[in-house]
C-alpha cells in the first residue's frame, strides 16, 4: 500500500519525498515509484504535475544540490535524512522553478522542519536556505562547489550529479570534452516523442495534423518529437485508442539505422520487454515471428500492447536469450533468420530520461551486465540461420558495452561480416543514446 501522506507537508512535496525515498533508499525505479504514489494518493492534477517535476528535477541536480547546501552546513551527514532531503527539495524549487517565489520554498520548508524536528534546526534551515538564495547567478557556476584541491573528475560528478566512477570511466574512454558533453545531455529534460500506429489508415493524416499543431517541432516517417514539458492535445486518448506510442525519437532512430527494411524473415525478437520495438517493427510490416523475454509479466504486457494496438502478436517465449532453447522449441524448428538483441544494459544513454539509472549502477553490476551480453551474443548467434543477420543493441554509452563487446565477439568469430556499426551523435537534439552493429552470419 502506498504510504500516508506526511501532513505537515503540502501535498506535491509529500508524496515527492517519498518517491525519492522509494529510488535512493529501496533501489526502485523512478517511474514505476511515481506511478504508484500518484495513483494510491489523493492529490491534484496541478499536484502531481509538480510532483513530477520535483522528483525528476531533484534526481538530475542531486549531487550539484547538496554541494551547493554543503557550502554552509558544517556537516550534513549529521542532520536527520529526511530534514536534508526535504531542504534539497527546496533548494530545487529555489533554484530551478522560477514560477515558484523563493519565499514560498523557504517557508514551507522551514515550517515543516521546525514541525517535525526542532526550532533550532529549523532556524538552520532558514539560514542555509537564505544563504542560498543569496548566492544569485553564482549557484549556477560550477567553480562555486570545488573546494580545496578537489580534482576535476570529481567537481565534475558532484556538478552533474553523477558517480565518480562513471566520469572516470567516460573521461578515459572518450576524453573530457565529450565527457562534458555527454554529461550535460544527461541532466536535460528530455523531449517527448511519440510514433503513429502507421497500420491505421488514418495515420498518414494523423501525422500531418500533429505535425501542424504549432507544439511539435520534428517529424520523420510516422514519428513526431514535441520540446520537453509539451504534447499533443488528447494525448492519453490517442494512446487509449492505439493510435499513437510513446517511443523516444532516439530509440525511433536507431531502428532506421538498423535498415529493418532489409531484414529477412523469420526475426526474433530476443529481449522484447513489454514489446515497444517489437511493435515500432510490426508496425512497419518486419515480420517479427518471435518474442521472448525472462519475465512473463513483461510478455503479458506486450500481449495488452496488441490489445491497445489492434495487432496480432508475435508468438511469445517465456525464455533468457543467454540460455539455449528447450527441445521442441519454435526457434529449432524454424531457426530466425534475423534476431534483434537489444540487450540488457546499464542503460546510461537514457539518463535524461531515467535520470534515477545514476543511483542503480555499480561497477561490479556492470560487469554482470557485460556477462550476460556476451551469453547473449553466442547463444542467439549459434541459433541464426545460415546467412541471417545478428542486430546487437543497447541504450547506453560505454564501449565495454557497445563497440568493445562487439570487437571482442568479432575475434571470437573471425568468421563474422561487420556490416555495420551506429551510435547516436554527441550532436543529437533527442536527449538519448543508442547504439547499434550489424553482424552476418556466414
Amino acid at each position: 500500500m502506498a504510504r500516508t501522506k506526511d501532513s505537515a507537508l503540502p501535498p506535491a512535496r509529500s508524496v515527492a519525498l517519498e518517491v525519492i525515498s522509494q529510488v535512493l533508499d529501496k533501489g526502485r525505479d523512478v517511474q514505476a515509484a511515481l506511478d504508484y504514489q500518484l495513483n494510491n494518493q489523493k492529490i491534484t492534477s496541478q499536484d502531481s504535475a509538480l510532483c513530477t517535476e520535483l522528483v525528476y528535477g531533484f534526481l538530475r541536480y542531486k549531487g550539484r544540490i547538496e554541494a551547493l547546501l554543503g557550502l554552509f552546513l558544517k556537516d550534513s551527514s549529521k542532520l536527520p535524512k529526511k530534514a536534508f532531503s526535504v531542504m534539497g527539495l527546496a533548494a530545487y524549487e529555489m533554484l530551478y522553478l522560477d514560477r515558484i517565489p523563493v519565499y514560498a520554498s523557504v517557508d514551507w520548508c522551514v515550517g515543516y522542519v521546525k514541525k517535525r524536528f526542532s526550532l533550532g534546526l529549523g532556524k538552520l534551515t532558514n539560514a542555509v536556505l537564505r544563504n542560498l538564495d543569496r548566492m544569485g547567478n553564482k549557484a549556477h557556476d560550477m567553480e562555486s562547489i570545488r573546494k580545496k584541491d578537489m580534482a576535476d573528475t570529481a567537481l565534475l560528478a558532484a556538478w552533474h550529479s553523477m558517480p565518480e566512477w562513471i566520469v572516470t570511466a567516460w573521461m578515459e574512454a572518450y576524453g573530457e570534452e565529450r565527457t562534458q558533453v555527454l554529461l550535460a545531455n544527461a541532466q536535460k529534460h528530455a523531449p517527448l516523442g511519440i510514433r503513429v500506429n502507421q497500420t491505421f489508415e488514418t495515420a498518414n493524416e494523423l501525422v500531418e495534423k500533429l505535425s501542424n499543431d504549432g507544439r511539435s517541432i520534428e517529424t520523420i516517417g510516422y514519428g513526431v518529437l514535441y520540446p520537453a514539458g509539451s504534447q499533443p492535445a488528447e494525448l492519453k486518448t490517442m494512446i487509449n485508442d492505439g493510435l499513437v506510442s510513446r517511443q523516444s525519437m532516439a530509440s525511433q532512430e536507431v531502428l532506421r539505422e538498423a535498415l529493418p527494411e532489409t531484414w529477412e524473415a523469420p526475426v526474433w525478437d530476443c529481449c522484447c520487454g513489454r514489446g515497444g520495438k517489437t511493435y515500432a517493427l510490426l508496425e512497419q510490416d518486419v515480420d517479427v515471428t518471435f518474442a521472448s523475454d525472462t519475465s512473463r509479466k513483461r510478455l503479458l504486457g506486450m500481449r495488452e500492447e496488441a490489445e491497445r494496438l489492434a495487432m496480432y502478436p508475435p508468438e511469445s517465449l517465456l525464455m533468457s536469450a543467454a540460455e539455449s532453447p528447450k527441445k521442441g522449441s519454435p526457434l529449432q524448428q524454424e531457426p530466425p533468420a534475423t534476431i534483434l538483441a537489444d540487450v540488457p544494459c546499464s542503460g546510461f544513454g537514457t539518463l535524461s530520461r531515467r535520470p534515477d539509472v545514476r543511483y542503480h549502477r555499480t561497477t561490479e553490476g556492470i560487469s554482470d551486465l557485460i556477462e550476460v551480453q556476451k551469453k547473449i551474443m553466442e547463444n542467439t548467434y549459434s541459433i541464426l540461420k545460415d546467412g541471417g543477420l545478428l542486430v546487437y543493441m543497447t541504450c547506453t554509452i560505454n564501449p565495454d558495452e557497445n563497440e568493445k563487446q562487439v570487437q571482442a565477439f568479432l575475434e571470437r568469430h573471425p568468421e563474422v561480416k561487420f556490416e555495420k556499426e551506429w551510435q547516436t551523435p554527441d550532436t543529437s537534439e533527442y536527449g538519448e543514446y543508442f547504439y547499434v552493429a550489424l553482424l552476418r552470419k556466414p
